[in-house]
């Protein structure tokens, strides 16, 4: 049985992971960005469809240079929100958290894109391990599993992002799935998610 699961588990954690359990969060719908001067202003969650969303916006509003996160809370298909996060990087984006800003789960990838990465004092970012709903009184993650099929391919994201890879081992044990970690200064430091020293008052 325990084996089974763990076939099971993997082959689904290879293309899906939930950003971030519902009771958390209200839902904030698909993740739209409003282009404003050289910003854009994003809020929302990401799924399959979000890449061709985000890459005709970007080739609409070939000005943009920074990308600023509103209420960003996660993504309902991990493998493609990273290649969101690549597309990011590829285009040389700036990105930013403001101060009533809040990211979480897989919309912190899209942050780590950034080739700069800021932030207001007053943002949160939120971290947990990733999980697959399974009945109503479990959730299939790593730690049932028993086995993580996600941590080096996410570890390499991280490694192109100039990221130090440990991280992604920290937002895993940091919180189950079902609930959330708000990292603090010291943690945002000791990672480099931001390429300036602290946030900003």
């Amino acid at each position: 049985m325990r084996n089974q699961l763990i076939i099971a588990a993997g082959l689904v954690a290879i293309m899906f992971a939930v950003g971030i359990h519902g009771a958390l969060q209200p839902d904030a719908g698909l993740l739209k960005f409003r282009a404003v001067d050289n910003k854009a202003y994003g809020n929302g969650n990401t799924n399959g469809m979000s890449v061709s969303m985000v890459r005709d916006f970007l080739n609409d509003n070939p000005q943009v240079d920074t990308l600023v996160m509103g209420k960003m809370l996660g993504t309902k298909d991990a493998d493609m929100n990273l290649r969101i996060a690549r597309e990011i990087r590829k285009r040389g984006l700036k990105t930013h958290l403001p101060r009533n800003g809040f990211i979480a789960s897989g919309a912190v990838d899209l942050f780590l894109a950034g080739v700069e990465r800021t932030m207001d004092c007053g943002g949160m970012i939120g971290v947990h391990s990733w999980g697959l709903a399974g009945d109503r009184t479990q959730t299939i993650s790593p730690k049932t599993m028993g086995v993580d099929r996600r941590q080096k391919y996410h570890e390499a994201f991280l490694r192109d992002m100039g990221i130090d890879p440990s991280f992604y081992v920290f937002t895993r044990d940091a919180a189950e799935p079902s609930q959330m970690h708000y990292m603090t200064q010291a943690e945002i430091k000791k990672y480099g998610l931001l390429t300036e020293d602290g946030c900003r008052n």
